[in-house]
């Protein structure tokens, strides 16, 4: 009976490794066009998605590609930072950059301010990095937003998020509120 339970401890570690392994290489396997090389990446926890960046402590630039695979043309797509760092309510005040797929192949990209939860993407707003760059493509069931943002000089980490919702008419709905949406945070420490 012991000998069983090993054998199956051992079975369900050596399975749990192959999958950090392998979603360890999704990101890193990431090809951009014109050979675009980002300095880091990072696998997401949740939503099938994934971060690219390159930071420049120095100027306050930080040039990112975010991913989100496995999206549907009717889905939303948003990457954000919550400039005061504030992991717990990380929705509130984030400043997100929100990418809508489009059939020829682009997304609609644009940025949005989150001042409650009742938040209607489809408002544009500034937000309050300066940016560059903004743009956003979507094939093959992948959105990418592209970006550099400008942060605070000497900033070394920050509280970011990111989601996907529903579109009705093109139109951003309420996200999901499940374990895998409301836990779509984290400190990203960038140097």
């Amino acid at each position: 009976m012991v000998s069983n339970m090993l054998k199956l401890m051992l079975c369900l570690l050596v399975l749990n490794s192959l999958h950090l392994t392998s979603s360890a290489q999704r990101c890193k396997e990431k090809l951009f066009p014109a050979h675009k090389v980002y300095d880091n990446c990072k696998d997401l926890p949740h939503l099938s998605s994934f971060l690219h960046w390159t930071y420049s402590e120095a100027i306050g630039d930080l040039d990112i590609a975010f991913r989100h695979t496995e999206i549907a043309s009717n889905r939303w797509v948003a990457w954000a930072i919550n400039p005061k760092n504030n992991i717990n309510n990380a929705m509130i005040g984030a400043q997100a950059l929100v990418a809508i797929p489009q059939s020829n192949g682009n997304a609609k990209v644009y940025t949005s301010s989150i001042t409650s939860y009742s938040i209607n993407l489809e408002n544009r707003s500034n937000i309050i990095y300066p940016y560059i760059g903004l743009i956003s493509t979507y094939q093959k069931s992948e959105v990418v937003i592209y970006a550099t943002l400008t942060l605070p000089i000497g900033t070394k980490s920050l509280v970011h998020l990111w989601q996907d919702g529903p579109l009705v008419d093109s139109v951003p709905q309420m996200h999901e509120l499940d374990y895998p949406h409301l836990h779509s945070k984290e400190v990203l420490h960038l140097v």
